[in-house]
């Protein structure tokens, strides 16, 4: 099969034909039909996960596609089913076929293909927000942003949001309380006491976020797996690195909520598999919110 591999941490990613992967007993084999690149993917390539992983691997998490072969000792699943879920770091999803565990899979949403199906694992990150909580998310208007801050509204949470001023509009249309525009103005003079972070930008904004989160917030970055404490223990909050975990319960409920209309999906481009390099690269560079997709 061909698959998106890498074979020496911060080179070019390379098309190449592997075995296709049998199911252990736990997983099941998937032919890809959609998988979206995330910030984690372009991490993983370009080493920052070298401790974690090895090389040569495949790259890719998010997958859409249907189910061809379960292993013996999976029940809710059955070849032909339509499914999309995440596969951290043990079988990559940019091939054409792949092999998460059943824990990593739901079906996927009725009403939606493959292409938007693969976007929804970034969701997680604010799974625990509760309703009247506020919520500061430093880069609203990302592929990511627009589904945290859809799912923020829907429990009920007020919602802060920066981004550049080419994306305002979108998220101002999706519910966004109150728009920032950094180059503007500070966040710490529009934003004070937040009980929750989701930090999709890293860089500056990390202390930026801590210092308007209350005593006692919680503080989220999608672009670590690990976060220092020193300073958020000296401060009185949670700092909390990428380390949510697939899970078919969760995945099922957003798949309803897609299905319901309350959420909705958005896909900025499409590129075949053959092109991934160029998609990783398109992905860093553009203003447009939405997943970019590769398409096996």
């Amino acid at each position: 099969m061909k698959a998106i591999r890498v074979n020496e941490w911060g080179k070019p990613v390379q098309l190449e034909d592997v075995p296709q992967p049998t199911p252990a007993d736990d997983e099941v084999l998937v032919r890809v039909r959609a998988a979206s690149i995330n910030p984690f993917d372009i991490a993983v390539a370009a080493g920052y996960l070298a401790f974690m992983a090895s090389t040569p691997m495949t790259l890719g998490t998010d997958v859409a596609g249907e189910v061809v072969e379960v292993g013996k000792n999976v029940t809710n699943f059955k070849p032909g089913d339509e499914v999309f879920g995440a596969v951290v770091l043990h079988s990559g999803t940019f091939a054409e076929y792949t092999t998460p565990k059943a824990s990593e899979l739901a079906l996927k949403p009725k009403s939606l293909d493959h292409v938007y199906t693969a976007a929804w694992q970034t969701l997680f990150d604010v799974a625990q927000l509760q309703a009247g909580e506020r919520l500061l998310i430093q880069g609203v208007a990302g592929s990511v942003g627009t589904y945290a801050l859809q799912f923020a509204k829907s429990a009920g949470a007020y919602v802060y949001g920066t981004d550049i001023p080419e994306r305002a509009d979108l998220v101002n249309q999706l519910g966004l309380d109150r728009y920032i525009n950094p180059a503007q103005e500070r966040v710490e003079d529009a934003v004070k006491d937040v009980d929750v972070v989701l930090d999709l930008v890293g860089g500056p904004h990390v202390q930026e976020s801590y210092n308007v989160l209350k005593r006692g917030g919680r503080y989220v970055s999608t672009l670590a797996m690990q976060m220092p404490q020193e300073e958020p223990e000296r401060l009185g909050i949670k700092s909390y690195g990428f380390g949510a975990q697939p899970s078919s319960e969760i995945m099922a409920k957003f798949a309803d909520m897609v299905d319901s209309g309350k959420l909705k999906v958005f896909v900025n481009r499409t590129f075949p598999l053959a092109e991934a390099a160029e998609a990783m690269d398109f992905r860093g560079k553009t203003t447009i919110p939405g997943k970019v997709v590769l398409l096996p």
